[in-house]
């Protein structure tokens, strides 16, 4: 398997979670429900963690990591600041579900593409942990919904 093709694939999984951590720090300054905003933060750590695991792996394969959302990033960051403005924190955790549901379907397309054993289990593993956010989003969407 060609390296420089893995580490490709890899990058753009490493945009995701650049994305991701750039979101969460939107949602993060949205919300005025502490639990919601704790879970946030600890997603939006996740999300770090697993762009430090990808560029580490992008670098043992001899690649370079880019952690540049480009210019779309930069729309989606000033777009999404638009959206949560003003919105209550139950709706910014269903935006930050959508958000996080998104992402997850993006790099299921990722994974299918061409990866190695090592760079496919990473990837399997983040997105197992991104399963998680969602699952944890949807029982704080359940606790919030009355409210």
């Amino acid at each position: 398997m060609d390296k420089t093709t893995v580490a490709n694939e890899l990058n753009t999984l490493l945009k995701g979670e650049q994305m991701a951590v750039e979101a969460y720090g939107k949602f993060i300054s949205a919300v005025d429900n502490e639990k919601i905003r704790d879970s946030f933060q600890q997603i939006q750590i996740n999300h770090k963690e697993h762009a430090s695991h990808l560029s580490d792996r992008i670098q043992n394969l001899g690649g370079v990591p880019d952690s540049n959302t480009g210019i779309s990033g930069v729309f989606s960051s000033m777009k999404l600041g638009m959206q949560t403005n003003g919105k209550s924190s139950y709706d910014v955790l269903i935006m930050a579900y959508d958000g996080e549901d998104k992402g997850i379907a993006a790099a299921e397309e990722v994974i299918r593409g061409d990866l190695d054993d090592t760079s496919l289990a990473l990837a399997k593993d983040i997105l197992s942990h991104d399963h998680d956010h969602l699952k944890l989003m949807l029982k704080l969407i359940a606790e919030n919904q009355l409210h």
